[in-house]
């Protein structure tokens, strides 16, 4: 994939910087793996939102919201992701059904393996882990005494960084199985404890199914970053990652109330 593309004035050079990175990568998989397609989704995307005119709109827009263009890139191109399976592809009843199933799998799993040798799995890891990094620390600690620009008496009175590090054991395997089951649905389960629900849709098998999702998932990721929807912005974005211009914001509206 050639990436010498002339862009309008108004692109962002640091998105325009990714998508060049995006093309790379396509490229380097095109000479692994000449007979296969490569896949450029992520690529043509960027390509998009960098080329379409009513982007010029969006991308002058979003300082005013304090939206770095490089965040609102990545935004949508989270948004793009529709994963076609359990439990995204459930509707709400469906869903329900699959929450009821995961507790008493979960459960059904926990009693398996208690007290056996698969129950301290994550353990294992995470103290392999941690081992290999304090190693890593207390060698680097005690290089510094060979460091000219340090005083090596002062030096010697400190202890290396790993002995101020928290444990964060995760805990047997069975416990935070038995955990999963007490809680409510996936969306308590968050990265570094930020929880956000995740998106459901009524007809997750409609032919529109990908779009009504990348209108939800968009608009929240926005008003999470702004507490403001931002009606206009979605709507432009839309139209121009679905290439369908005749989208209104009303139809937002409809589809992320």
């Amino acid at each position: 994939m050639v990436n010498s593309q002339r862009f309008p004035s108004w692109a962002p050079k640091e998105v325009i910087s990714e998508w060049k990175e995006a093309c790379d990568e396509v490229d380097y998989w095109k000479r692994r793996f000449p007979t296969a397609e490569p896949d450029t989704e992520q690529a043509d995307l960027l390509y998009r939102l960098l080329t379409y005119p009513d982007m010029k709109s969006v991308w002058e827009k979003l300082p005013k919201y304090q939206i770095r263009a490089t965040s609102f890139a990545s935004m949508v191109q989270l948004s793009s992701i529709y994963i076609e399976t359990k439990p995204h592809n459930l509707t709400p009843k469906d869903y329900e059904s699959w929450l009821i199933e995961v507790k008493e799998t979960a459960m059904k799993l926990a009693k398996l393996i208690e007290f056996s040798r698969y129950d301290q799995l994550l353990q294992e890891r995470y103290f392999s882990k941690r081992s290999k990094l304090m190693l890593e620390n207390l060698v680097g600690h005690s290089l510094k005494f060979f460091d000219p620009n340090i005083d090596a008496e002062q030096h010697a009175n400190t202890e290396p960084e790993y002995k101020q590090w928290p444990d964060l054991s995760p805990g047997l395997l069975s416990a935070n199985l038995r955990k999963l089951a007490t809680l409510d649905s996936d969306d308590q389960v968050g990265l570094l404890g930020n929880e956000q629900s995740s998106v459901k849709l009524e007809k997750p098998k409609h032919p529109n199914a990908k779009r009504s999702y990348f209108i939800k998932r968009l608009t929240q990721l926005i008003r999470s970053e702004t507490g403001q929807p931002l009606r206009e912005i979605v709507a432009k974005t839309t139209a121009t990652v679905f290439d369908d211009p005749t989208l209104t914001e009303r139809q937002i509206i409809r589809t992320a109330p």
